[in-house]
């Protein structure tokens, strides 16, 4: 199998064209890390904002808990169960009715308090997607690749330079992580110590404070890590975008067709162009020249134009075919360098500007005494 032209070969940016192929195939600039860092950072944020909300519905799912399981109704057939049970007649039964109301109530519940949550953590999940890679699905993402199968081109990636570089990184990571927990325990020490002596109420507020403080700085580092590791992947991403000079060249042939056949086609239709102008050249009032380099043909039609218009134009030999022509068909030839400058610069099928009105009326006025 051919390998791929060299990573120093690939000296291009990448064209438009391969940028959107590598879309289309979802190879894009995404970094998991700064995915999944700003969600906890979003998630712990929510969580301070909802814990009043989430404690609530623990208090709640309790309550009804304890409440059916305390009711007599449950004890009494619990214990018939169980006395059943011992004397071998039939398995623990317990009472549908309590078990079904426990599980819907303790289920909406659970739903109430959890939705703020999952709601603003799908919506933080979509944003930070978003904003990395724009709106992109792709079918060939999520198509599956057998080859990947392999176990000997897995043990491959498996201890490939890449892998050991991820594997730094984490370890790195857990190492910065862990520092910062242990300083912002260490700073709260003496509050730790003191848990003992305190209420069972602020003993708790206190835990849950240090826990999200720990967690708010741990988060922020991450996020600053991630960055830089999104940083890293656009790199990464532009690098392996880069083509060779000959891979820029074969594109363009293929997308815009081969510059030889390209010529010979513009050539045809200049060709083309050239012989159904000189076509119009017998219909035409006056060819006008400077004498030798230049030649414009004009025709006047009262009826159908607001003004004479330019028939045919050309340069050296086409300029003196266009006076042959002319000669072949008794059409006046007059010389006028400015005005032959003039009207060359007008497009085939152009009406003469007003500022040529009177210079052409001259002419022709004087052809039609004649």
């Amino acid at each position: 199998m051919a390998e791929g032209p060299a990573q120093d070969e690939r000296t291009e940016s990448a064209t438009p064209r391969r940028r959107a192929e590598a879309r289309e195939k979802g190879q894009v600039a995404k970094s998991q890390d700064l995915t999944s860092a700003f969600m906890f950072l979003v998630g712990l944020v929510t969580i301070r904002f909802v814990s009043s909300s989430i404690m609530s519905g623990l208090m709640g799912i309790m309550k009804s808990t304890f409440s059916v399981i305390g009711s007599p109704s449950w004890a009494m057939d619990s214990g018939r169960s169980m006395l059943n049970n011992e004397s071998g007649s039939f398995p623990i039964q317990y009472p549908a009715a309590s078990i079904g109301a426990m599980l819907i109530n303790t289920t909406m519940i659970m739903g109430k308090m959890l939705a703020p949550f999952a709601s603003v953590m799908l919506i933080s999940a979509l944003i930070v997607n978003y904003v990395q890679v724009g709106f992109l699905i792709s079918g060939q993402a999520m198509t599956p690749k057998f080859d990947r199968l392999d176990p000997i081109k897995g043990a491959t990636r498996l201890i490939s330079k890449r892998t050991l570089v991820m594997l730094a990184q984490s370890l790195f990571k857990i190492m910065i992580i862990g520092y910062v927990v242990y300083i912002t325990a260490r700073g709260e020490q003496d509050k730790i110590i003191s848990l003992s002596d305190m209420p069972i109420n602020s003993a708790i507020a206190l835990v849950t404070r240090i826990i999200f403080k720990m967690g708010i700085r741990a988060a922020a580092l991450i996020f600053i890590l991630a960055a830089f590791d999104y940083a890293y992947q656009r790199w990464e991403y532009e690098r392996s975008l880069r083509m060779t000079k000959q891979e820029i060249k074969d594109e363009m042939r293929q997308s815009e067709g081969d510059p030889l056949i390209k010529s010979r086609i513009r050539s045809i239709q200049r060709e083309m162009a050239r012989r159904r102008m000189m076509q119009e050249v017998p219909t035409a009032d006056v060819v006008i020249t400077n004498p030798t380099t230049l030649a414009v043909a004009l025709r006047y039609d009262m009826e159908a134009d607001a003004a004479p218009r330019v028939v045919a134009k050309g340069k050296r030999l086409i300029a003196e075919r266009i006076k042959a022509i002319a000669q072949e068909h008794d059409i006046p030839i007059v010389e006028d360098k400015p005005l032959a400058r003039l009207l060359y610069g007008l497009e085939i099928g152009q009406e003469i500007p007003v500022k040529l009105y009177r210079a052409v009326a001259e002419i022709l006025s004087r052809i039609l005494r004649k």
